[in-house]
């Protein structure tokens, strides 16, 4: 009975400490839901919006593997496979730097998301950078079928 107890604790607090990760993201609070337009995706690292905490999409996946950091080679990635780099989806604005640039300064100073921000770096999210939703020329994908809304 104790060890149920503990082994509850335990996962509430790992459960519970996980939308962290948003704040290391960029726009880790605001990305767009590929399946119902106008509303966010709270839970970007997956596959679902609520409920259990897997399965994991490409982007949660990747993130995972870089440590669970916003890296430099996360941002320059593209998880989803949609032709479009996480950095730009997740708002990275490329009119003074280069995406490569923004997303070294992002990999050696990650708490540096405010301060791009700021500085007009960092606009809003614009896809969603594990769930394939881009319709571009370059696209081959669209939103799983029964992501929910």
């Amino acid at each position: 009975m104790v060890l149920t107890a503990v082994l509850g604790c335990l996962l509430v607090t790992v459960a519970h400490a996980m939308p962290q990760y948003r704040d290391i993201i960029l726009n880790g609070h605001n990305i767009p839901n590929p399946c119902c337009p106008g509303r966010r995706w709270d839970r970007v690292g997956h596959m679902t919006t609520s409920g259990r905490a897997m399965p994991l999409n490409d982007f949660g996946s990747d993130f995972a593997a870089n440590g669970r950091r916003f890296t430099e080679e996360l941002c320059l990635a593209d998880s989803d496979g949609d032709g479009m780099k996480n950095g730009l989806e997740l708002g990275l604005v490329t009119n003074r730097f280069s995406l490569a640039t923004l997303c070294k300064f992002i990999g050696m100073y990650p708490q540096a998301i405010n301060f791009l921000r700021i500085r007009g770096h960092l606009g809003n999210a614009i896809s969603h950078p594990g769930i394939c939703d881009q319709r571009g020329a370059q696209s081959n994908c669209q939103p799983p079928s029964q992501c929910g809304c």
